[in-house]
């Protein structure tokens, strides 16, 4: 009979492609799980799916090389990327589909589902997009920048389940009455020196233009 101790590794060892597999793909793709429950139902199905590709590879090494290690003989040296492909295939396809689906990959989408965001701000967000932003505040004021790399730096919006902010590489010159970009010579909006962070409980309307 195994003991506690046995089981609960067997169930660690078993979770851990799933667990890693969902923390990659987060990582890249942003922490789309609505809840805990839903991250949990996620990593269990990611594990299932990743030791079913595993076990046909895995039998053929119970059935060739378990007496070896039950009776302490050397074994082959190739054995030990066996441990480091059991982490590293998990990473590899988390980070694949994650980076897939900020650029819009068809595979990426059929994985993660047609609508994985859970808010339209991550929707708008989620891909590498360049345009400008305008948006009226509470207090009637109106402000405007690139969401681009811009200054040495790229605008980042932050993605659920964090409080929704948005920074601006570089701020945009536009009237603080009307919205209305000012244009330099080029009919393009007139980009100020700085950039600008701005809270979401702040902003009544935002426009995202695409560049």
């Amino acid at each position: 009979m195994p003991s506690t101790f046995q089981a609960v590794a067997v169930i660690v060892i078993a979770l851990l492609p799933g667990a890693l597999y969902v923390w990659a793909f987060e990582r890249q793709a942003g922490r789309y799980g609505i809840g805990l429950s839903d991250r949990i139902l996620r990593f269990v199905g990611g594990s299932a799916v990743l030791l079913a590709v595993f076990a046909s590879p895995l039998y053929v090494l119970h059935v060739n090389f378990t007496r070896e290690v039950v009776g302490g003989r050397s074994l082959p040296w190739w054995l030990a990327a066996v441990p480091l492909a059991y982490i590293g295939v998990p990473l590899v396809a988390g980070t694949v589909l994650g980076v897939g689906l900020r650029r819009g990959w068809p595979i990426a989408k059929i994985v993660a589902g047609p609508d994985p965001a859970p808010r339209a701000w991550d929707y708008l967000f989620q891909y590498h997009i360049d345009g400008w932003i305008r948006c009226r505040l509470k207090s009637g004021i109106w402000l405007g920048g690139a969401y681009a790399d811009a200054n040495g730096k790229r605008s980042y919006a932050a993605g659920y389940p964090e409080p929704q902010d948005l920074y601006l590489a570089a701020s945009v010159e536009v009237d603080a009455e009307t919205g209305e970009f000012a244009l330099d010579d080029d009919g393009r909006p007139r980009v100020g020196p700085g950039g600008l962070l701005v809270r979401w409980e702040e902003v009544e309307y935002l426009e995202f233009i695409d560049s």
